[in-house]
C-alpha cells in the first residue's frame, strides 16, 4: 500500500467505539430535599479514594430523575461548623475541548458563592436545590443539579461526567483546613461515571448533526460545533436579532451602528426564513489609525422560530479588507456580495444549509 493510500484510510476511518458505561440509576419519583436520604435509596455509590488518618471519610451516592442529577455527600465530621465546605466539580469530558468544569460550593448554610474563575454562572448557580443536615456522626449534603445547571456536555455521545468533591474541614477560624479529595489525579477513581440519556430526551433537545457539545444559556442553549463555535442555538421563544445575539454572547454582541457598519438588521431566504446578524470582536478603527491585532466578525444565522443555525461567519471590519459596507442578497438564487471599503467584494452562494464562497465575479 503507497504512503498516499495509507494516509487516505486512516484520515476516512471511523473513530474508535466509546466504551459504554453503565448509567447511574434513575429515580421513579422526584427526591425530597431535606437532607434524609431515603428517597435516594436507589442511588449509586460512587467510588472514592479511602479516607487516612490525616483526612475524613466520604461516602457519596449519585441518582437521576427526569433532567436532574442528585447527589448525596456524607462526611464524617463530628464536628461540623460554618467553616467547613464542601465543594463539588462537575465535568463533562468528551464535550469538547474548549468546555469547561463548574464547581459548587456548600455549607452548613447551603449553596455558597463560588471563585469567579471556576464557578457556574449566577443563573446556574440559583437554579440548584441543596439540604444540609448534621448530627453527632458527620454531615450530610443533600444536592440537585438541574440540567441548566449543568456545564457543556456531549450533544451525541454517551453523556460521561466526572464528579468530583473536596471536603475542607476547619475546626478553628483561620485555621489551615485538613483536604479530603477524591479526584487528587483530577479523575474519578474507577473512570467517569454516566448520565442516562434521558438528560438531552427530557430537555427536548435535538441538536444539528455538527455540534459536539451543548451549553446552557438563562433563556435557551448553545450547540458548539467540533471547531468550537456557537453553530446550532434553541431559545424559549421564538427568536429577534436582539434576543439571539444576547443569548449567544451575553453582553460581548455589538451593536452594528455603534461601529458605523450598516449590517442589516434582517435578510431573508428565498423560502422566508430570515437571517439574522450578530457582529463580535473588537473594532480595529479608532480616529484615524487602525489597529491590525483587532477585527470584528460577523456570524450569520438562519433562524426558524426559536431556532437557528449559523450559515456564515466573516470578518466584518479588519485593516485589511476595510469596513463591510455594502451588503446584497439576491433571495431566489441565493447569492450573497458583501462589499469592503477598500474595494473588493465576497461572493458567497446559500447551498443546502450554509454558505459557500464563490469565485465567480470575485476582486
Amino acid at each position: 500500500m503507497s504512503p498516499g493510500l495509507l494516509l487516505l484510510v486512516s484520515l476516512s476511518a471511523p473513530p474508535p467505539a466509546e466504551k459504554p458505561i453503565k448509567p447511574i440509576p434513575v429515580l421513579a419519583k422526584e427526591p425530597k430535599l431535606d437532607g434524609v436520604l431515603k428517597d435516594l435509596a436507589g442511588a449509586v455509590e460512587l467510588k472514592v479514594p479511602k479516607a487516612s488518618k490525616d483526612t475524613t471519610a466520604l461516602t457519596a451516592k449519585a441518582a437521576f430523575h427526569k433532567d436532574t442529577l442528585y447527589l448525596s455527600v456524607f462526611a464524617a465530621d463530628d464536628a461540623f461548623n460554618e467553616h467547613d465546605q464542601l465543594e463539588v466539580t462537575l465535568f463533562f469530558p468528551d464535550s469538547g475541548t474548549t468546555s469547561r468544569g463548574f464547581v459548587y460550593r456548600y455549607g452548613k448554610e447551603g449553596v455558597r458563592t463560588p471563585s469567579v474563575e471556576a464557578g457556574p454562572p449566577e443563573f446556574a448557580r440559583k437554579l440548584t436545590g441543596a439540604a444540609v443536615k448534621d448530627d453527632d456522626k458527620g454531615v450530610t449534603f443533600e444536592l440537585a443539579f438541574p440540567g441548566r445547571s449543568l456545564p457543556r456536555f456531549q450533544a451525541f455521545k454517551q453523556l460521561a461526567v466526572s464528579i468530583c468533591f473536596e471536603y475542607q474541614d476547619i475546626d478553628v477560624a483561620g485555621q489551615e483546613p485538613t483536604k479530603t479529595i477524591t479526584c487528587p489525579t483530577g479523575e474519578m477513581v474507577g473512570g467517569p461515571t454516566r448520565i442516562p440519556d434521558d438528560l438531552r430526551k427530557n430537555l427536548k433537545l435535538q441538536p444539528a448533526a455538527d455540534v459536539e457539545g451543548i451549553e446552557a444559556r438563562p433563556t435557551g442553549w448553545v450547540g458548539y460545533s467540533k471547531l468550537h463555535y456557537p453553530t446550532w442555538v434553541v431559545g424559549d421563544a421564538d427568536f429577534t436579532p436582539e434576543s439571539l445575539a444576547e443569548l449567544i454572547a451575553f453582553d460581548n454582541a455589538i451593536d452594528a451602528a455603534s461601529v458605523s457598519l450598516p449590517i442589516p438588521r434582517k435578510l431573508v431566504l428565498a423560502d422566508n426564513r430570515p437571517l439574522f446578524t450578530m457582529l463580535t470582536g473588537k473594532n480595529p478603527y479608532s480616529k484615524d489609525a487602525c489597529n491590525p491585532s483587532n477585527e470584528l466578525r460577523m456570524a450569520m444565522y438562519v433562524v426558524k422560530g426559536n431556532v437557528a443555525s449559523r450559515v456564515l461567519e466573516w470578518p466584518a471590519a479588519t485593516c485589511s479588507l476595510g469596513r463591510a459596507m455594502r451588503f446584497e442578497l439576491e433571495a431566489e438564487s441565493g447569492q450573497l456580495l458583501i462589499g469592503y471599503t477598500n474595494g473588493q467584494t465576497a461572493r458567497f452562494v446559500f447551498t443546502a444549509d450554509h454558505f459557500e464562497r464563490s469565485e465567480l465575479g470575485a476582486r
